[in-house]
C-alpha cells in the first residue's frame, strides 16, 4: 500500500480508502486467502503529527526563526506507532488479529534472520493473523528515508517484491494513487492505460511523469519492483487503492490495473494487427489447407483435440474471468449463461472434433458424373468454401463447433 493511498494530499490519514482496504481483506481472510501487508505511511504521518507538535510548542519568536526540516528517523518513530495503532483499531472492529513486523535491509543479508522470517510469518497465517511489513526507518542504517536508494529494497513497492518472493506469495498486489501504469503521465489525456505490462513492447515507450507527492519514487518504483518480482516467477498487479473493491476485482480475474508476468510477452502481441492482415493471414492459410492431404488435415483437427483438453484448466480460468467481467458491465443473464463453459464442454468439443476428423474427408469427393459426349464428361466435385467471416454473440464454443 503506497503512502498515497494511505494519506490524503495535506498529509492526513485517508481513513476512508484504510477501512475500505481492511473490509477487502477481512472478507479475503475469510475466504481462506492468506494476506501479507506492506503498508507505507508512517514517516509521512509522523512528519505531519510533529510539524503540529512544533507549531504548538513554539513561541512567536521561534516562527519567524527559519525552520529545520524534521528528522526524518524521528518522523519514522513517531508515525510507525500511529499508523499501527490505526490498523489495530480497523482490523479489531472487523474481529480480525494483526501483527507488526519491522524489517532493515541489513536484516536480509542474515539467512538465520529469513528463515525465522518464514517462520513466523507460516505461523501468523495459521492463526489468521495479517502481518503487517514495514522497513524499520527508525532505526536502519540508511541515512534519509526519504532519499536513500541503495541496499536489497530501498522503498516499500522493493519491500514488497523481496518478500513476496522471499514467502513464496501466489500473487503481488501494489496499490497506487491511479488506475495502473500509463503510457505517459495519468494527467496527460494522450495517455492510455496498459492493462498488460510487455517487457519488451513498453520498457522503451513509457514516459513516467513526477514523483510521488509523499513516496519515495512513486510509479518508478511500482514498475521497477513488479518488472523484478514478475520475471522471478511472482505476477504482480498495480490498480488504484482508491477504489473500495479493486483487491477482489483483481482475484476474480476482472481486467483490473496492469498485470505483469514473466509469459506475458506470449499474451500480448507485441504489434498490432488489423482487420486487412488477419484477413490475407486466413486466405493464405486457406490456400495452404487445401493442398494438404486427408491424412494432414485429419491430423490438424486431431491436434486441436487434444489441446483443448490440455489446456482445459486455463481455458476455465480466462471464461471464469470473462463470465466475471460480463455480470459486473451488467450483461442480461441469458447471454452471461451462454458464455459459461459448463463442466465437461470442453471433453465434449474435444470428442466432437475427433468424430469430424475420423469422417470420409469431404474434399475432393465426385457428387455428379455426366458424358456430356465421347470423351468429354462433366464432374460436379466437392471443393473448399474458402474464408468464412462468422460474428457469433457470446457462446465461446461456438468458434470449435
Amino acid at each position: 500500500v503506497g503512502t498515497a493511498v494511505v494519506t490524503r494530499n495535506d498529509g492526513r490519514l485517508a481513513l476512508g480508502r484504510l477501512g475500505a482496504l481492511c473490509e477487502q481483506i477481512k472478507e479475503l481472510n475469510s475466504q481462506g486467502y492468506e494476506i501479507i501487508l506492506v503498508s507505507s505511511g508512517a514517516v509521512g504521518l509522523g512528519r505531519q503529527r510533529l510539524r503540529y507538535r512544533r507549531l504548538v510548542n513554539s513561541s512567536f519568536a521561534d516562527l519567524q526563526k527559519p525552520q529545520v526540516e524534521l528528522d526524518g528517523k524521528a518522523c519514522a518513530a513517531v508515525g510507525q506507532n500511529s499508523l499501527m495503532a490505526l490498523y489495530d483499531t480497523l482490523f479489531s472492529e472487523l474481529d480480525i488479529s494483526s501483527a507488526q513486523l519491522l524489517v532493515t535491509d541489513s536484516d536480509f543479508r542474515d539467512r538465520d534472520f529469513r528463515k525465522q522470517l518464514n517462520e513466523t510469518v507460516k505461523s501468523l497465517l495459521s492463526l489468521k493473523v495479517i502481518p503487517i511489513f514495514n522497513e524499520n526507518d527508525a532505526v536502519s542504517t540508511r541515512k534519509a528515508p526519504y532519499e536513500d536508494s541503495s541496499g536489497i529494497f530501498w522503498d516499500n513497492d522493493s519491500l514488497a517484491a523481496l518478500l513476496a518472493l522471499e514467502l513464496k506469495a501466489d500473487l503481488l498486489v501494489l496499490l497506487s494513487d491511479v488506475e495502473g501504469l500509463y503510457s505517459g503521465p495519468p494527467s496527460d489525456p494522450k495517455s492510455k492505460l496498459i492493462h498488460t505490462y510487455v517487457k519488451e513492447k513498453h520498457q522503451g515507450e513509457i514516459t513516467f511523469g513526477d514523483k510521488s507527492r509523499v513516496g519515495r519514487g512513486g510509479m518508478t518504483a511500482k514498475v521497477k519492483a513488479a518488472v523484478n518480482a514478475a520475471y522471478a516467477g511472482i505476477p504482480v498487479v498495480i490498480t488504484s487503492g482508491s477504489a473500495p473493491e479493486n483487491i477482489i476485482r483483481v482475484l476474480q480475474g476482472q481486467q483490473t490495473g496492469t498485470l505483469f508476468h514473466q509469459d506475458a510477452h506470449l499474451w500480448e502481441p507485441t504489434k498490432e494487427v488489423g482487420a486487412r492482415e488477419m484477413a490475407v493471414a486466413a486466405r493464405d492459410s486457406s490456400r495452404r489447407l487445401q493442398a494438404l492431404s486427408s491424412q494432414e488435415r485429419k491430423k490438424i483437427l486431431l491436434d486441436i483435440a487434444d489441446a483443448l483438453e490440455a489446456n482445459e484448466k486455463l481455458i476455465t480460468v480466462e471464461n471464469e474471468a470473462d463470465v466475471a467481467a460480463a455480470q459486473q458491465a451488467g450483461y442480461e443473464k441469458s447471454l452471461i449463461s451462454r458464455l459459461a463453459l459448463k463442466p465437461g464442454k470442453i471433453a465434449s468439443l474435444a470428442k466432437s472434433i475427433r468424430v469430424l476428423a475420423n469422417m470420409e474427408d469431404p474434399i475432393g469427393r465426385v457428387l455428379k458424373k455426366t458424358q456430356l459426349a465421347d470423351g468429354l464428361i462433366l464432374e460436379k466435385t466437392s471443393s473448399p468454401l474458402g474464408v468464412l467471416l462468422i460474428v457469433f454473440e457470446s457462446r465461446p464454443d461456438a468458434l470449435v463447433q
